[in-house]
């Protein structure tokens, strides 16, 4: 992972871009939507995976960035940040230190609870004359504690900025965007050269966790179906023998640095029949034809009916779906969602995941997914790999 940029290098390349969303005169935005935290910290906290409903938040100025966290989630904060000063506590935890080396300020007994935190990290940190920007987006909390504590005049709701500025993606997210995917790829090519029929779907999926993990990844999901079971549309992978002639749908996703991959292909062992083909040929040119249209400027909703439109004129005339790709970035489902109603614009330096599923209980499901970067005039790809229907031996 040496050859990409420190997260909190990018963080202040994306601090500066979230500054120039909002108006002037805001000085400090604060946000505890655990992605947000990241983007503007550049710190990726295992906290909110262990425990969900685990609160956090940063405090971000254009120069630096300040968090709000547990106690136990103190020592790998340090570890990104670097600074103690910069790093609030709450809660019950306990760190020994070996010799004379503890963090100056580390031995400072933490807030009991998140609110009282929060309280009183709003006082220390808030600026003397500009505005502080709160970001709604994990609720109204800080929201409502900022306007009662400094002032309805002095809060202002930046939720919307905040969002404009990740729709787009700066080099150092493509990155980490393409090293995710990578890391997908990368498995599929040691299931295809590794695979045979009498396997599980477990030792399919350990295949492609192996190098997520080897990677540097941290595997997210590895949903291995075979069989009827691939008409399930997310599935963990179970201990099923898979058998000549069956197929074997693998959507997969890891994180690098918590920037998502979510990728999806088709296999077989043994040729395919017929109908195998026939119905995954209309998948594959559903969405080639959703990419030949993408481009800045074309709705969502216009990708939508044109990816519909190619799978049922080619072979699936009843085919539905309720979506056909989304935005992908520090969430594994971003803005746009390409579906019926979304009429949000494609913008150059967008990623966006597309794809045409297919499930047909009983019988079998078949998946074909990319990643992409949006362009002025159509897309760059970040998945690499062949979007053929691949046949194992």
């Amino acid at each position: 992972m040496t050859d990409l940029p420190a997260m909190t290098e990018l963080a202040r390349e994306l601090r500066g871009k979230v500054f120039r969303e909002v108006s002037d005169d805001v000085e400090l935005i604060v946000s505890s939507d655990s992605a947000n935290k990241a983007y503007l910290s550049g710190y990726v906290s295992m906290a909110h995976d262990v425990a969900p409903h685990y609160r956090s938040a940063v405090l971000a100025t254009r120069e630096r960035a300040s968090l709000l966290v547990s106690a136990a989630d103190a020592g790998p904060a340090f570890e990104v940040l670097g600074d103690p000063s910069l790093i609030h506590r709450y809660g019950e935890f306990y760190f020994e230190t070996a010799g004379d080396k503890e963090p100056k300020g580390y031995n400072l007994r933490p807030t009991a609870t998140f609110d009282d935190a929060a309280v009183d990290v709003f006082r220390t940190l808030q600026p003397s004359r500009g505005l502080v920007g709160v970001d709604r987006a994990d609720g109204d909390l800080l929201w409502n504690l900022g306007r009662e504590l400094l002032g309805e005049a002095k809060v202002v709701d930046i939720t919307r900025n905040l969002q404009a500025s990740r729709a787009t993606k700066t080099s150092g997210e493509v990155q980490r965007l393409r090293r995710a995917t990578m890391l997908v790829e990368d498995g599929f090519r040691k299931l295809i050269d590794n695979a045979h029929a009498g396997m599980t779907e477990i030792d399919l999926a350990a295949l492609i966790a192996e190098r997520m993990v080897a990677g540097g990844g941290v595997p997210r999901f590895v949903s291995v179906t075979s069989g009827p079971r691939s008409a399930l549309a997310d599935a963990y992978a179970t201990n099923r023998p898979i058998a000549k002639g069956e197929l074997i749908r693998i959507d997969a996703g890891c994180t690098v640095d918590g920037y998502w991959s979510d990728m999806a292909r088709t296999f077989v062992f043994g040729e395919p029949d017929a109908r195998q083909r026939k119905t995954y040929e209309a998948l594959a040119i559903g969405l080639e034809e959703e990419l030949a249209a993408v481009k800045a400027g074309i709705a969502a909703n216009e990708l939508f009916a044109i990816a519909m439109k190619a799978v049922k004129e080619n072979g699936i005339p009843h085919y539905k779906r309720q979506h056909c790709g989304h935005g992908i970035g520090l969430r594994t489902y971003d803005s746009p969602l390409i579906n019926s109603i979304d009429t949000t614009e494609l913008v150059e330096g967008m990623c966006l995941c597309v794809e045409t599923p297919y499930y047909e209980l009983n019988l079998d499901g078949m998946m074909v997914e990319d990643t992409i970067r949006v362009t002025a005039n159509g897309y760059e790809p970040i998945t690499t790999i062949s979007r053929e229907l691949f046949v194992l031996s």
